[in-house]
């Protein structure tokens, strides 16, 4: 439904991810006028990938949530939704000493099950629902800072004590690795507390993680139909007119420079960029944060594969402990009119952090070689099926001890600086949480709060 405050106001959003996506889709829906730039020639950000042999090959980790709430309403919104939804869930297995065990980390009697803690630990585990419990009116994946007051320890240090060692190692741990990463010693517990809150471990119905059954890249394609979309276009600068409003000098594909004005700017390019195109703009207290964000390098490996290794798609992780270069990999058999053909299937492998970096200033020849032997590992044989393959590269936000309370810092910046009218919003993961889901949450509350500042 268009609100009239929103009519024939026009809004400049930076960046096609889908962050950007979503708050430019739902700023047109209340009847702003949204103009998108994006540096590169195709929209969707991290979700971008390509087909080959018949195969969609993922640029990022592709597992989805059950409770990706936002993702789910955006795509039926766009009318999509019977063509992702509902995710092919994912049957969960472990490798410990060799040998792949189906895991179920999400229900009490599951995690209690699996190898690895001491016997004396697994009690421990009837401590998550109190715990949840106790933290839950502080978790919010849209308003992660309002978690800020449990942001003074790391995730390592919370497990051991509530939980013990073994259960951080192989609970915790591998639950989250592929969206956290490997630095449990580092890595705050209010994203660990809001990775378990999305995944409902422990709770009568946990939401059970699982893929797309379509490229996700869709969802960012059909959002992208319905907005003016400048594409090959770079945003140079963005400067506050005397008059109010903003304007934005940008060049394009045919290296010609042009500038327009818009009552409104939405940034939801990465932190760093974010930073440098709005220096001017920016009060020290942003330009410290913007400093202070950490990432962390991701690496993928796509292959495609012959011949089909299970009914449905499964996944196997790999604790730190057992040291593989791979994290967790994902293989997911085809199925007429998916992602992979019907009588093939294919494989996503995550690089460790410590692969990713160490490997960063590497080829995407030389790095693939080396993860496609750390794979061959840990399946013999797998190269004699592979038909091709894809590298995926990029950085993901971090969310250290302390970034939730930098987070609360910037956020009240924000609305001290709304309130003195300066209509510039932020979006992007590194303001929410690793993932496509928080991405499209970030998207979603910054269209939320330019629409109530202009009501």
């Amino acid at each position: 439904m268009n609100s009239v405050t929103g009519l024939d106001r026009r809004v400049a959003v930076l960046g096609a991810g889908l962050s950007g996506l979503r708050a430019a889709f739902d700023l047109e829906r209340r009847g702003f006028v949204a103009t998108v730039f994006e540096a590169r020639s195709e929209v969707g950000g991290r979700a971008r990938g390509q087909w080959c042999a018949g195969h969609w090959m993922d640029g990022a980790w592709p597992v989805l949530g059950s409770r990706d709430r936002s993702l789910a309403r955006w795509a039926r919104d766009l009318g999509i939704g019977d063509a992702l939804l509902p995710l092919r869930p994912l049957q969960t297995t472990l490798r410990s000493n060799g040998v792949a065990v189906p895991v179920d980390g999400l229900s009490l009697r599951g995690a209690s099950q699996i190898p690895g803690p001491r016997f004396w630990e697994r009690p421990k585990l009837l401590r998550s629902g109190r715990l949840m419990q106790r933290y839950a009116k502080w978790l919010d994946p849209m308003f992660p800072e309002r978690a800020a007051d449990l942001d003074y320890r790391s995730m390592r240090d919370h497990v051991a004590l509530y939980f013990g060692r073994g259960n951080l190692e192989f609970w915790l741990a591998p639950e989250i690795q592929a969206t956290y990463g490997d630095s449990v010693e580092e890595l705050s517990r209010v994203a660990m507390l809001l990775k378990m809150q999305a995944l409902g471990i422990g709770e009568r119905r946990p939401a059970s993680p699982g893929l797309p059954r379509r490229p996700l890249l869709e969802l960012a394609q059909a959002a992208a139909e319905r907005l003016n979309i400048l594409r090959e276009t770079v945003v140079t600068r963005v400067d506050e007119e005397p008059a109010g409003g903003f304007r934005i000098e940008a060049i394009d594909g045919a290296g010609e420079h042009n500038d327009s004005s818009f009552d409104a700017v939405v940034v939801a390019v990465g932190a760093e960029q974010a930073g440098s195109i709005c220096a001017r703009l920016l009060a020290p207290a942003e330009r410290d944060f913007f400093q202070a964000m950490q990432e962390r390098p991701a690496v993928t490996l796509s292959v495609a594969l012959e011949g089909v290794d299970s009914g449905l798609p499964s996944e196997l992780r790999f604790p730190q402990s057992s040291g593989s270069a791979i994290s967790s990999l994902v293989i997911e058999p085809g199925q007429p009119g998916g992602r992979v053909p019907e009588g093939r299937s294919q494989l996503v492998a995550l690089a460790r952090d410590a692969f990713a970096q160490r490997w960063s200033d590497m080829s995407d020849d030389v790095v693939a070689k080396n993860l496609m032997h750390s794979l061959e590992l840990v399946m013999p044989g797998i190269r004699g099926r592979v038909l091709t393959s894809r590298l995926g590269r990029g950085r993901v936000p971090f969310f250290a001890v302390g970034s939730y309370r930098r987070l609360a810092v910037f956020q009240k910046v924000q609305r001290d600086r709304r309130a003195l009218g300066r209509r510039l919003y932020w979006a992007g993961d590194y303001l929410s949480g690793s993932g496509f889901e928080s991405a499209s949450l970030s998207g979603l509350r910054a269209a939320n709060a330019l629409a109530r500042d202009f009501e």
